[in-house]
C-alpha cells in the first residue's frame, strides 16, 4: 500500500497538492459491517394490509395494557384494542413471532412500552457466543460490507474465547438471531441454497400496533442490540402503527427483502439510522417520522438495481418508494450510498445538518455506482442543525451511549455532511431533482460533486470519472416556502463542473436571481447538458480532508482543511434580477476533454486516489 501511494504522489504534479495530500494523516475507521448483500430476483411484490381482523394473528400485551386502553379516547383504535385484549397470550413481540405456524399472520400489539428483556439479556449458546471461532458459515474479512473500508469483523473479545462479531452470514444471522437484533424475522429457511427469497411460514408477516397513534405502542431497545427489528429475506413484511427507539444501529433494518411496507412508524434516538432498507425491492416506506438520528432518518440504500443499464433518464422501475414523511432533527433526513431506483415525494426533510443525500463513497455496496433516483414535490427546508459543535466539540457524544441524551434532542453525527445543505449528490447518475421546494438551506441548496472510482474499489481507469453525470434539476422552487415567501439558499447550485449531461432549467428563485459556482455556463437538457469536464480541484479540495471525521476523535472530531462542520451564515433577501435567469443553449467554448489532460487533472485524480487509499488504511 505504501507503494502505491508513492507512485501516486508523483502524479501530483503541483507542488501544492503534494503538500496537501501528505497532511493527510490516518485516523481510525468506524462502521459497522454486514455481510455481503445480493438483490432479489425482482419476482416479490408490495404487501397489503391484511387489517385488524386477520384471522392468522397473534395478540401481544403488557401488564398495563388494559390501563392504557382504558385511558384512550373513545374510537375505533379504542374499541379493536379492547377487543384483543382478552385475546392477549403474549407479553413479547418476538415470542408471538417464534409461534407463528402459517404465513401472512399478524403479530397485534396492543399499547404499552416493550423493552423484551428474553431477548435483551438473551443467554447465547456456546457456538453462539463464539462465532469468531466456531462458525460454520464463517465470512472471510474480504466480503465484509462496512460503512467504510475495514478489515474489522467488529468482534469484541471477552473471557475464554468469546466473541461478539458484527458481520455474520445469513446462516448465523438465522442460528443467533438475537446476537445483534432485539427483535427478528428471518424468512429464507434453506440459507446454503442460491435463492435469498423467502420460503418459510414467515413470508408476509405483519406487526401492527394497535393505538390511535404510533407512539401508543413503544420498542425501547435501550442499546441493548445493534437492532431493534430486523426483516432479513423476510418477503411480504409489514411493520405499523409503533415506535422503535434507542438503537445503536438501525431501528427499523430491512435486508435482502423483496416486498415490504413501513407505515406510520416513528423512529427516534439512534445512534445511527431510523429506517434502513438494504438490497431490497417493492418497497413501500410510507406516513412515518424520523427523527433525533445520528445518520440517516430514513436511508434506502443499495436499491435493487433495476436501471442499471438503462442509458435513458427515464426509469424503467423504481425500486422503493418513500412518500409522505416527515424526517427532521437528524445528520441527515435522507441518505443512501448506492441508492438506486429510489422515488421520494411529497416528503418534508427539515431541521436536519443535510436534507437529503445520494453517493457512490462507500465499497462493497451492490449497485455501485448510485443511479436513477427521484426527489420530487417535497420540501427540503432549513437543513441547518449544527449538531457537530454542540454535541461532538462539546464532549457528549463521548459519553456513554446511553447517557448522551438521544431522546431529549441530542444527535452524534456518524459521518461528515456540509451542514446547511438541501440536497447532496455525491457521484450520483441520471437524478431528477424536480418540482420540490428547497429554500432556508443556509450553504447550499444543492451540491453535485464527483467521486471517482478508486473510492469504491474500482481501479480500471475507464471508470474514474462514471460518476456526477446525466443528472437534472429543474421546475424546483430555490428560495420560496410553499407560501410564496422568500427564504434564500445560501447558493442555489454548488457543482465542481465535473461530467456529462448535467442541467438545472426552469426553477424559480428568489428574487429572480439564481446564484451558483459554476464555471462555464451549462446548455439547456434538451441540447444534452453540460459538456465533460474533470472535476476542479480548487473546488473539491476543500473538504477533502472531511472524510477524516471521527466523532471518537478528538483530533479528527475537526479535520484540518474541513468547512463542512462550520454554521454557515443566515442569507440576507436577495435584490430582484432585472431579468429571468435561463440555460443557454451553447456550449462551452473550452474543450471538456483537452482539460482532462492537463496536469491539474491529473493531480486531482491522484490526490483523491490517495485520500482513498490513506482512508482505506485508517483500520490496519
Amino acid at each position: 500500500m505504501a507503494r502505491v501511494a508513492r507512485i501516486l504522489l508523483t502524479l501530483l504534479v503541483a507542488p501544492g497538492l503534494s503538500a496537501l495530500a501528505l497532511t493527510v494523516p490516518a485516523s481510525p475507521a468506524q462502521a459497522h459491517e454486514e455481510r455481503p448483500a445480493g438483490f432479489p430476483d425482482e419476482t416479490g411484490k408490495r404487501p397489503k394490509f391484511l387489517g385488524y381482523d386477520n384471522a392468522r394473528h397473534r395478540v401481544v400485551c403488557r401488564p398495563n395494557s388494559a390501563k392504557r386502553i382504558k385511558a384512550m379516547p373513545p374510537g375505533r383504535a379504542k374499541q379493536r384494542s379492547r377487543r384483543m385484549l382478552d385475546e392477549c397470550r403474549f407479553g413479547s413481540i418476538q415470542t408471538a413471532i417464534d409461534s407463528i405456524k402459517r404465513r401472512r399472520t399478524s403479530i397485534y400489539v396492543l399499547p404499552g412500552t416493550y423493552h423484551e428483556k428474553k431477548y435483551a439479556r438473551d443467554k447465547r449458546s456456546y457456538y453462539c457466543s463464539h462465532l469468531e471461532t466456531e462458525s460454520k458459515d464463517a465470512l472471510l474479512s474480504a466480503e465484509y460490507i462496512g460503512s467504510l473500508s475495514s478489515p474489522d469483523t467488529g468482534a469484541q473479545e471477552g473471557t475464554n474465547g468469546e466473541s461478539n462479531p458484527i458481520a455474520l452470514s445469513y446462516a448465523d444471522q438465522r442460528r443467533c438471531p438475537h446476537n445483534l437484533n432485539l427483535i427478528a424475522v428471518f424468512g429464507d429457511r434453506t440459507p446454503r441454497n442460491d435463492s435469498i427469497s423467502c420460503d418459510s411460514k414467515f413470508c408476509g408477516t405483519q406487526i401492527v400496533g394497535t393505538g390511535r397513534r404510533s407512539l401508543d405502542v413503544i420498542i425501547d431497545n435501550r442499546f441493548s442490540k445493534l437492532n431493534g427489528i430486523r426483516i432479513d429475506r423476510g418477503g411480504g413484511a409489514y411493520v405499523r402503527n409503533l415506535t422503535v427507539q434507542q438503537s445503536e444501529f438501525n431501528a427499523i433494518y430491512v435486508l435482502e427483502t423483496d416486498g415490504f411496507v413501513i407505515d406510520r412508524v416513528l423512529t427516534r434516538g439512534n445512534d445511527e439510522y431510523g429506517i434502513l432498507a438494504f438490497a431490497s425491492d417493492h418497497g413501500l416506506i410510507q406516513n412515518s417520522e424520523a427523527y433525533f438520528n445520528g445518520d440517516s432518518g430514513i436511508y434506502p440504500g443499495s436499491g435493487a438495481d433495476l436501471n442499471a443499464d438503462n442509458p435513458n433518464f427515464e426509469v424503467t422501475r423504481y425500486a422503493i418508494e418513500i412518500r409522505n414523511n416527515s424526517s427532521h432533527d437528524n445528520a441527515l433526513g435522507y441518505s443512501g450510498t448506492a441508492g438506486n431506483s429510489i422515488w421520494a415525494h411529497h416528503n418534508d426533510f427539515y431541521d436536519n445538518a443535510t436534507g437529503i443525500a445520494t453517493d457512490s463513497l462507500f465499497p462493497g455496496h451492490p449497485g455501485l455506482p448510485q443511479d436513477h433516483a427521484r426527489w420530487n414535490h417535497n420540501r427540503v427546508f432549513s437543513n441547518n442543525s449544527n449538531y457537530y459543535t454542540e454535541f461532538v466539540d462539546t464532549g457528549i457524544c463521548a459519553k456513554p451511549m446511553a447517557e448522551r441524551g438521544y431522546l431529549d434532542g441530542t444527535v452524534c453525527p456518524v459521518i461528515p455532511v456540509p451542514v446547511g445543505t438541501g440536497v447532496l449528490i455525491a457521484g450520483g447518475n441520471f437524478n431528477s431533482t424536480d418540482h420540490n421546494w428547497i429554500y432556508d438551506n443556509w450553504r447550499y441548496g444543492t451540491m453535485q460533486l464527483w467521486v471517482p472510482a478508486a473510492l469504491r474499489d474500482d481501479y480500471d481507469p475507464r471508470h474514474m470519472y462514471d460518476t456526477s453525470n446525466h443528472n437534472r434539476t429543474f421546475k424546483n422552487k430555490f428560495g420560496i416556502s410553499p407560501s410564496g415567501r422568500e427564504r434564500p439558499n445560501g447558493m442555489d447550485h454548488w457543482w465542481d463542473d465535473q461530467g456529462n449531461g448535467n442541467c438545472w432549467e426552469d426553477n424559480e428563485y428568489a428574487g429572480g436571481k439564481r446564484t451558483d459556482n459554476f464555471t462555464f455556463p451549462v446548455p439547456s437538457c434538451a441540447d444534452g447538458g453540460s459538456v465533460f469536464t474533470p472535476g476542479a480541484f480548487v473546488k473539491d479540495a476543500g473538504f477533502l480532508s472531511c472524510v477524516e471525521y471521527d466523532r471518537n476523535d478528538p483530533d479528527w472530531r475537526h479535520p484540518p482543511g474541513c468547512s463542512w462542520f462550520d454554521s454557515p451564515s443566515r442569507p440576507g433577501p436577495r435584490a430582484a434580477a432585472a431579468a429571468p435567469v435561463s440555460a443557454p443553449t451553447s456550449a462551452p467554448a473550452t474543450s471538456g476533454m483537452a482539460l482532462a489532460a492537463t496536469p491539474l487533472a491529473t493531480a486531482v485524480t491522484g490526490l483523491l486516489l490517495l485520500a482513498g487509499l490513506r482512508r482505506r488504511q485508517r483500520a490496519a
